[in-house]
């Protein structure tokens, strides 16, 4: 009976791993085919982490264009 019981366990996790496993999949796959926008994400005044994130980005291509403009490097 115990030996019966672990089989049906086994058998049961296995079957949640390819589950979880093709799910995984078929999400990775819809991420891959979604459009890439060129625009920038929209700063969220209520996410710090992602406002200072996108703060950073801002000042570094703005750094990078006067630099260009100017000459230098």
């Amino acid at each position: 009976m115990r030996t019966a019981l672990i089989l049906f366990l086994a058998g049961a996790l296995g079957c949640v791993f390819l589950v979880q496993r093709h799910r995984e999949h078929k999400a990775e796959a819809a991420v891959a085919a979604a459009p890439q926008s060129a625009t920038p994400r929209p700063v969220s005044e209520h996410n710090w982490a992602k406002r200072a994130l996108d703060t950073t980005a801002k000042v570094t291509r703005e750094v990078e264009k006067t630099r260009r403009e100017d000459g230098n490097r």
